[in-house]
């Protein structure tokens, strides 16, 4: 799973309820630079102040009251490079670096016993993974024979244990600052044990983000994103089982207690199950949401998707340059986008058998997708079958919305009763061929 490079990292002391929150940064070697200050909300960011450090390197942010609920990580950012992440918890406090680079070692907290506990503990992390790191090395260089070996192995379990021990307190942990530290040995991939192999690591990373993972602290930190898509590239690169993916994915939609974050996971999920080419995921996740009445206002995407035509049901009329067009017989309908790979493969494999497919008894539709008449860029193609549509609408234009085309290539296969038979990514999935 990809890497995180982590920030600085504060938190605030004890506020007052119903006042303000204040954080007063020092960045000495930052003087008269611009900045904005934001916090964290899943794919999203607020921004709450803005303006300029003094002379040099202060400035006061204030957290106003209509704010002092949220817990997460907040950014700083200087408006030409530059800045830091830090914990806002419903405290005040104090950060400071005179160094040119801040970082979490060299930045100073006051008031902030949540920082200084994620901040020690990282660094105890660190240095155990640093010193396994060599003591591998070791015992890949010198033999069972020599006498540093057993003392490099007795190290090693040392060391495990020392992990162990880590991962324990870090569970056991009450502080915000605990879950943030859960969420970014996921990210780094460090699992429990320094002997577990990456697939091991895999799976219990999966069992933390489906059954322990807080998606409120996750949806605040900072890294909503990055811990959703790496988890979603685990399931599909390494446990590769998509009924327990689903399964999986409807376990976390159940332990989410916020309406607000129940729709933006789901919203990433059917993002990435459609990125994924996973067509028969993106339907029953988005009918399984729907049936939850839980969604709020769901994105045009997710909303589409809830909206599609089902295996089963009537193929909904196409609109036509002179009008609406029913599906009455055997069809096999075609989404693509000029250009597009995915399309472009399908194309080719649609021409070389197209004798095929007509002499199934399927009639041939295409629907394009492309801005303009000549967005092929290269791919112009020349089609044999009648009815090739394209209003020059994209992805916007009423076909695609009728069928909630999210992704193409997309195929559908129709019955003589105009029902759906079937939707596929690929011709050769369609069973036409065979």
């Amino acid at each position: 799973m990809k890497k995180i490079v982590l920030q600085a990292i504060a938190v605030l002391g004890v506020v007052t309820s119903g006042q303000s929150q204040t954080i007063n940064v020092n960045f000495s070697h930052y003087g008269g630079k611009q900045y904005v200050y934001v916090l964290e909300r899943g794919s999203k960011a607020d921004t709450i102040a803005s303006g300029k450090l003094d002379a040099t390197g202060k400035a006061v942010l204030v957290i106003p009251a209509a704010k002092k609920s949220y817990t997460g990580i907040s950014h700083f950012a200087l408006t030409d490079g530059g800045g830091m992440d830090f914990i806002v918890n419903k405290e005040n406090f104090a950060i400071s670096c005179l160094e040119e680079q801040p970082n979490f070692e060299n930045t100073t907290y006051t008031g902030s016993p949540e920082n200084e506990y994620l901040v020690e503990r990282m660094k105890k992390q660190r240095q155990v993974l640093e010193k396994a790191g060599m003591v591998n090395y070791g015992l890949k260089v010198y033999k069972k024979e020599d006498a540093l070996y057993n003392a490099l192995d007795k190290e090693k379990e040392n060391l495990n244990t020392q992990l162990g021990t880590l991962k324990t307190t870090t569970a056991q942990s009450k502080l915000y600052a605990a879950r943030l530290a859960e969420i970014y040995d996921v990210l780094m991939g460090v699992g429990s044990s320094l002997e577990q192999s990456e697939e091991e690591k895999a799976k219990e990373a999966n069992l933390f983000v489906r059954d322990k993972l807080d998606m409120a602290v996750l949806y605040n930190s900072g890294q909503w994103n990055n811990l959703i898509e790496g988890w979603m590239q685990l399931q599909q690169g390494v446990l590769k089982d998509d009924t327990s993916w689903l399964a999986d994915t409807k376990q976390i939609l159940s332990r989410i207690k916020s309406n607000e974050i129940y729709t933006a996971f789901t919203e990433k999920a059917v993002a990435l199950f459609t990125k994924a080419g996973k067509d028969d995921m993106v339907t029953a996740i988005s009918q399984y949401t729907a049936k939850s009445g839980r969604l709020e206002k769901p994105a045009k995407q997710l909303t589409n998707a809830i909206n599609a035509p089902v295996i089963g049901g009537s193929a909904p009329a196409l609109q036509t340059a002179s009008g609406k067009k029913t599906i009455n017989k055997k069809t096999l309908l075609f989404f693509y986008e000029s250009g597009c790979n995915n399309c472009e493969n399908e194309i080719h494999q649609l021409l070389g058998n197209y004798e095929i497919v007509k002499s199934k008894g399927y009639e041939i539709i295409s629907v394009a997708a492309d801005m303009t008449k000549n967005a092929a860029d290269g791919h112009d193609h020349a089609f044999p079958w009648k009815e090739q549509l394209c209003d020059f609408k994209g992805f916007a234009g009423p076909n695609f919305q009728t069928y909630a085309i999210i992704g193409t290539p997309t195929f559908f296969t129709i019955d003589e009763k105009g029902k759906i038979t079937g939707k596929y990514a690929r011709l050769v999935d369609t069973d036409i061929l065979k």
